[in-house]
């Protein structure tokens, strides 16, 4: 057993899943980092290019719709491109959520399974098992969330709570989309507020956290800003972007995602183990079995 092993199965106070969730990342980053460039290189680059394109569209944009600029050519406007760069950008976007997910979710079950012993190839393997399924559930759980919301929005947001659940619940039980759906819905039955006030948490933390990575591209912005101002070329948007301000809000939001991301699959994870340990007391028996063989 590794000595910073981490129990996952047991019931956890929302501090108690912060704290470790961070203690978790904290001794497994290294590790788990090196096996995530492993299986989301590809995911990551797709998701980067992406991200270019699309800001180098809507920044053309945003030099086009200048009111005061002299320059303004909001007729030429290429409207198919901008489509098509959100829709490359969703695409690229679900591959990298996928990616990741699977990964890190993968990751976790290896070193629950192997008591903080993490196998490099049970975890690839298990990605490579599971990425079509969670492709396909993050869709349909968006889906579901995005119709809760047009509902009244207040749906939308009960729904998220069960639907934050089913990605851990398809890779640690092995279950369908179907059923991992309707089991989560089970697995928050009568814990909804508790597991929604530690996703709300998680979800602040998460961030702040991601907007320390928007601050250089802010303070950039603010700089270039005043200089044209001054010299009087502030009416045209257009000047304000550049190679340095398009890296800068790539590097940024590539940066948000991804710890945006981390986070959630780790905290979902250990709030899938409490809940699971509330209801099932899975964890508890497993020692009590220990014992018993051990004796």
């Amino acid at each position: 057993m590794n000595d910073n092993y981490i129990e996952f199965k047991k019931k956890r106070e929302l501090g108690e899943i912060l704290t470790d969730t961070f203690a978790f990342l904290r001794t497994n980053f290294k590790n788990l980092f090196s096996v995530l460039l492993k299986t989301s290189a590809i995911a990551i680059v797709l998701f980067l290019v992406a991200l270019v394109f699309m800001t180098y569209v809507y920044s053309d944009f945003l030099g086009s719709i200048g009111i005061y600029s002299e320059n303004s050519n909001i007729e030429n406007l290429n409207i198919g491109l901008m489509i098509l760069s959100a829709l490359l950008l969703f695409i690229a976007g679900v591959v990298f959520y996928g990616v990741l997910f699977g990964t890190i979710l993968n990751y976790i079950k290896s070193y629950v399974n192997n008591k903080g012993i993490v196998n490099t190839v049970e975890v690839k393997e298990g990605v490579k098992k599971d990425f079509l399924k969670i492709i396909g559930l993050s869709i349909l759980s968006n889906l579901i969330i995005g119709f809760g919301l047009v509902l009244c929005v207040i749906p939308g947001i009960y729904l998220y709570v069960p639907m934050s659940l089913v990605f851990s619940i398809l890779v640690f039980r092995s279950r369908g989309s179907f059923d991992a759906i309707n089991d989560s819905f089970q697995l928050v039955k009568n814990e909804w507020w508790i597991t929604f006030a530690t996703l709300l948490v998680v979800g602040i933390i998460g961030a702040l956290i991601g907007a320390i990575f928007a601050i250089p591209g802010f303070i950039y912005g603010i700089i270039k800003g005043f200089t044209f101002a001054t010299e009087g070329s502030y009416a045209d948007p257009s000047s304000l972007v550049d190679w340095v301000s398009i890296t800068l809000s790539v590097v940024g939001d590539l940066i948000r995602y991804f710890v945006i991301y981390t986070l959630t699959a780790v905290s979902s994870a250990f709030i899938y183990f409490n809940l699971n340990e509330t209801k099932h007391h899975t964890g508890t028996l497993e020692q009590i079995d220990s014992l018993g063989k051990s004796d």
